[in-house]
């Protein structure tokens, strides 16, 4: 997994130049956790959905507590601006624009996305970075950490990921509950639900 910066092994923060001048208030709309997962992209142009498809994966499948809020961000934009109101702690999925092999995983800690270090940016017109900044003046920015991955196919319509990126998926998901587990939340296996059949719920209760 490649870094936005050296890991200095303490907390990942996202702070804006002006946080040190704010304090957090209790938000009583907070879940027990205070964690959001929240994935974007366009599900139906192939790995461009990649984090979406992560999180639908991950609630389907897993069990947490304190429990965790998933979040399907599609390519919501500065919509998410709300989110980031809500909760202390975000953990972003996304596909990262970058020229590195397909399958490559990134892990940008918020201050790397606020310094731009690295291919940072995502595969979307509005970007992380931009929602960050419009958070900031709003109030204090959250704890958040962007894990991204480089997509192989981008176009559509065309539900699911590429052959490409099957294994490196799997890979990707090992690192988010990596990432959950290091925040302190227990995670255990409760099903075994595949994508081609999640994809397979998800267009069967969308069709009228």
């Amino acid at each position: 997994m490649r870094s936005g910066e050296p890991s200095t092994g303490g907390k990942a923060t996202s702070r804006s130049p002006s946080e040190g001048k704010r304090s957090r208030v209790g938000n009583p709309d907070r879940p027990p956790s205070d964690l959001a997962v929240i994935g974007l992209g366009n599900v139906i142009l192939r790995d461009e959905g990649l984090g979406v498809l992560a999180t639908w994966i991950l609630e389907a499948n897993y069990a947490f507590s304190p429990e965790v809020r998933f979040l399907d961000g599609g390519v919501l934009g500065l919509d998410l601006v709300s989110e980031f109101e809500r909760h202390s702690t975000l953990l972003v999925l996304d596909a990262v624009a970058s020229l590195d092999p397909p399958g490559t995983i990134y892990r940008f800690p918020g201050e790397a996305l606020w310094k731009r270090e690295g291919p940072a940016r995502t595969a979307h017109e509005v970007d992380l970075l931009d929602v960050l900044k419009v958070a900031s003046l709003l109030g204090p920015v959250p704890n958040l950490v962007l894990l991204g991955m480089v997509p192989a196919e981008v176009g559509g319509p065309a539900l699911g990921l590429s052959p490409l990126l099957q294994k490196p998926f799997r890979r990707y998901l090992a690192a988010i509950l990596r990432e959950i587990r290091h925040l302190g939340i227990r995670v255990r296996n409760k099903a075994r639900i595949s994508l081609p059949e999640i994809l397979e719920a998800k267009t069967r209760n969308e069709r009228p």
